[in-house]
């Protein structure tokens, strides 16, 4: 159950912001082997002066379109899968009218025991319950 957030510059389209959110959820269900059903993104518009991003770390040019995808998810995923997760969403990005430099991927991992989904219920002890019998 991963959690997608995507920072978008609030001048950019919402359509455009929305393909970039369905970029991450493509990429995650064919490279991670996510469940299509298992979708959860925060979408956040920032005003220019509100992203300080540097224009230049890491070999890139971004511009003032530039996003930032943050994605929590359990632990798991090989290196493999993480640079075909990368890959796949710069390739739809860039294909929704998005430079390749513009889309900044980070990727936070955890355990069951991190994450409530409601109730507060550690998943850990949801995923390991016993069965009732109803």
């Amino acid at each position: 159950m991963p959690l997608t957030r995507i920072s978008a510059p609030r001048h950019l389209a919402f359509a455009m912001v929305k393909s970039l959110a369905d970029a991450a959820q493509d990429a995650l269900v064919s490279t991670c082997k996510v469940p299509p059903n298992d979708l959860f993104q925060l979408i956040a518009r920032f005003e220019a002066e509100e992203m300080i991003l540097d224009p230049t770390f890491g070999g890139v040019n971004r511009s003032r379109d530039a996003c930032i995808i943050e994605i929590t998810f359990l632990r798991g995923r090989t290196d493999d899968q993480k640079r075909q997760l990368f890959r796949h969403v710069m390739e739809k990005a860039v294909a929704a009218g998005f430079r390749a430099d513009d889309i900044m991927i980070a990727l936070t991992e955890n355990s069951h025991m991190d994450w409530s989904l409601g109730q507060g219920v550690a998943y850990a002890d949801h995923v390991h319950a016993p069965k009732s019998e109803a």
